[in-house]
C-alpha cells in the first residue's frame, strides 16, 4: 500500500533533499497502482481546489484531477537524474497543474464569450408573439443596454442587432477592426456584469 506523508512533499528546514520516496510512489502509480495514484491526487487536492474555485465552472475539479493523472503518468522519473529529488517532482506537478489551469481558463473564457454573443444574437431575433416572458426579457435586455456607454451600446446594436461584421463596422466608423473588437468585448463584459446585478 502506498502512503505519502506530508514530509515527502515539503522540504526540510535546512533546504536539503526531500526523502526520495515520492519518486518510488510515482513509478508505482505509473505502473498502474491505483492506491499510489489516489494518494498523489489526495496530497495535491488543496491545489486542485484552489484552481477549481478560480475556474468557477462545474466539473473543473474533475478536469484538474484527470490532468494530475496524465501529469503523473508523464513524469520522466527514470529518464532524468533531476527527478531523483522529490522537490523536482513536486515542482513538475505544481507547474503542470498551473499550466492546465491556464489552458482550461482560456477555453472557459472562449466559451463564455461565444455564449454571450450567441445569446444576444438569438435573443434579439426571437419571435415575441404570444410570449409575455420573452417580452419581459426583451425589456430587461434593453434596460441593461441602456447602462452601457453610448459608444459600446452602438457597437453592440450594430453587430448583434443589425448584423454588421466587425470589418464592415470599422469601415463605417473609420476606425480599426481591433478597436471595434476591443469595444465589443468591453461591452459584453459590462453586460455580463450588469445582468448579474
Amino acid at each position: 500500500m502506498c502512503n505519502i506523508s506530508l514530509i515527502y512533499i515539503l522540504l526540510d528546514k535546512e533546504g536539503g533533499n526531500i526523502l526520495n520516496e515520492l519518486g518510488d510512489i510515482v513509478i508505482k502509480a505509473q505502473n498502474g497502482d491505483s492506491n499510489c495514484m489516489f494518494n498523489i491526487i489526495e496530497k495535491f487536492l488543496p491545489l486542485i481546489k484552489k484552481y477549481s474555485r478560480k475556474l468557477n465552472y462545474d466539473g473543473a475539479d474533475s478536469d484538474l484531477m484527470v490532468s494530475i493523472i496524465d501529469i503523473v503518468k508523464s513524469i520522466p522519473v527514470n529518464k532524468s537524474l533531476r527527478f531523483e529529488e522529490d522537490k523536482y517532482i513536486v515542482g513538475y506537478i505544481n507547474t503542470s497543474i498551473k499550466h492546465k489551469y491556464i489552458h482550461l481558463l482560456s477555453i472557459n473564457i472562449s466559451i463564455l464569450k461565444a455564449e454571450g454573443e450567441l445569446y444576444l444574437d438569438t435573443f434579439w431575433n426571437y419571435e415575441y408573439k404570444d410570449n409575455e416572458n420573452a417580452i419581459d426579457d426583451h425589456i430587461l435586455l434593453l434596460n441593461i443596454l441602456d447602462k452601457l456607454p453610448l459608444h459600446q451600446k452602438n457597437i453592440i446594436k450594430e453587430i448583434f442587432f443589425y448584423n454588421f461584421s466587425e470589418v464592415e463596422l470599422s469601415e463605417k466608423l473609420n476606425v480599426s477592426r481591433q478597436a471595434i473588437n476591443r469595444t465589443k468585448n468591453r461591452a459584453l463584459k459590462n453586460l455580463r456584469k450588469f445582468a448579474i446585478e
